[in-house]
């Protein structure tokens, strides 16, 4: 086999090598993506519950803080 020969198998090798670097890449990218979809999917879901969290925490506040100006109106009444 000539140098030439040798040089081209060497070449055809490095190349496969690169293209199976390069496949390993592409499918390693494409798995971090899907997990990065997945999290920002639950990261979503998330938020959605907290919001509905905090409308109901402050439709509770607001529920205490009429019964307190209730009982501040009556005790105001009452004293007079």
């Amino acid at each position: 086999m000539s140098q030439l020969d040798l040089a081209i198998n060497r070449l055809d090798a490095a190349m496969a090598r690169l293209d199976a670097a390069v496949a390993e890449s592409a499918a390693r990218g494409a798995k971090d993506k899907e997990l990065l979809e997945h999290e920002l999917a639950i990261l979503r879901q998330t938020y959605d519950l907290l919001q509905t969290e905090a409308r109901i925490v402050a439709d509770q506040l607001d529920d205490v803080i009429d019964r307190l100006g209730d009982v501040a109106q009556v005790e105001a009444v009452g004293q007079s």
